[in-house]
């Protein structure tokens, strides 16, 4: 056996493509588009049921997130306690998740009881009936955390942020007050509910050990559904938002955030933002890590953030800093930002860049429930089959001049929105 000499670096390989696996997609009678994705897993499936019922679908406040946790709370002829015992007894677990673009179900069962725990889930979307009593625990419930959130300043940041630089009409911007909760009904639930969940869906995903069976099983359901095709029109008109300082007494510290609003996934440079926002304040070894972080000890953790949409885009800086040295670090912010726009990233640097997010791709598709998801960016977004290929080759072949460009175009800073909350 050879000993390894552990003082030497292993041999590293540039990544140049990826062999990504492309889920298949087949439709039922209705057309509902079923993509699946088949590995030997133990005979373990993910099935995801996604609707068009997400935040931009909502006329009233609070009114799309409430349906999908009220989903499994009863319908009509199941209790809440029936439904979580039903798929307890075959192992299942049963996940619901709301956002600005969709909502859906998601649920983890053996293939073999695959049949029954879709009878219970399939009874849960087309006849969930929201009790009054499960309804007026969740309004507690809910108004008493809203109460604890709105006590923090990262949370008033948030709220001001998002209103400031999509506007309040935004579903990107949409935050809840505690009278949103009483204006809620059983009978506004009920008509949100038919209306996105119980006569449509957008699709349906399948991964794991997946046969021709579960496909035709999956059919089945799909057969009780209309397809929804539904486009989201929300892209935020607002070119520059206002800079806002939030005063809360005795506040030791201040959650700032610099930022506005950005394209989003589909749009040609986005890989190379990607990139960009990496190298500012992506990751551990960022820019803004090292220079408010480790130099200057403002901050036990400062990041920046993209976030995409399918109909909008914002980047922002994030950080929670002592309310006296606000203006140090924000004065800081547009430092690096300044450098990455006038001096080219050093090749060193933008090697181990490019290899971090590389590798975070591939770690990201370890187990097919992970490179379903990556699909599903694909699906949600329109992309084609080569879209990680392309993505690969964009960011190993971005030099430091492009990124000083992309910098220039997208982070000046008089777009910038400067949001402060603290003492």
């Amino acid at each position: 056996m050879t000993n390894l000499n552990r003082a030497v670096a292993p041999d590293t390989q540039k990544i140049i493509n990826l062999d990504f696996p492309i889920c298949a997609k087949t439709v039922g009678e209705t057309r509902i588009p079923i993509y699946t994705l088949s590995a030997n897993v133990d005979e373990v499936l993910r099935v995801e049921l996604v609707f068009d019922a997400g935040i931009a679908k909502q006329t009233q406040n609070t009114i799309a997130g409430t349906v999908n946790k009220l989903l499994t709370e009863g319908t009509k002829t199941r209790t809440a306690e029936e439904i979580a015992d039903g798929l307890d007894f075959y192992g299942s677990y049963l996940q619901t998740r709301c956002a600005i673009d969709d909502a859906q179900l998601t649920l983890y069962c053996l293939k073999k009881h695959l049949n029954s725990c879709l009878e219970i889930v399939l009874d849960v979307v087309k006849n969930a009936q929201f009790p009054n009593n499960e309804l007026s625990i969740y309004k507690k419930n809910a108004k008493q955390k809203l109460k604890v959130q709105q006590k923090k300043t990262s949370y008033i940041c948030n709220k001001n942020y998002y209103e400031s630089v999509f506007g309040e009409s935004s579903p990107i911007a949409t935050s809840s007050i505690a009278e949103d909760y009483d204006n809620i009904s059983r009978e506004t639930l009920l008509k949100f509910h038919e209306t996105y969940y119980a006569k449509s869906m957008k699709y349906i995903t399948v991964s794991g050990d997946v046969s021709e069976e579960t496909i035709n099983t999956l059919k089945v359901l799909s057969n009780n559904f209309n397809p929804s095709d539904i486009k989201n029109h929300y892209a935020s008109k607002i070119t520059k938002g206002k800079n806002i300082t939030i005063k809360k007494e005795k506040s030791a510290q201040a959650t700032l955030r610099v930022g506005c609003r950005m394209i989003n996934r589909t749009h040609p440079d986005f890989k190379k933002l990607q990139l960009l926002n990496l190298i500012l304040g992506g990751y551990f070894g960022s820019r803004l890590m090292k220079n408010i972080r480790e130099d200057k000890g403002l901050t036990y953790g400062i990041n920046s953030v993209l976030e995409s949409y399918l109909d909008d885009g914002c980047f922002y800086v994030d950080a929670d800093v002592n309310s006296d040295k606000v203006e140090i670090a924000i004065a800081e912010i547009y430092k690096e930002i300044a450098l990455l726009s006038t001096i080219p990233v050093p090749d060193q640097e933008l090697l181990t860049a490019k290899n971090y997010l590389l590798g975070a791709l591939l770690r990201s598709i370890d187990g097919p429930f992970s490179i379903m998801d990556r699909n599903k960016i694909m699906i949600d977004y329109g992309f084609e089959k080569n879209y990680y290929d392309e993505y690969i080759a964009t960011i190993n072949n971005t030099s430091p001049q492009e990124l000083m460009a992309i910098c220039n175009k997208y982070l000046n800073p008089d777009n910038l929105v400067e949001m402060v909350c603290g003492g």
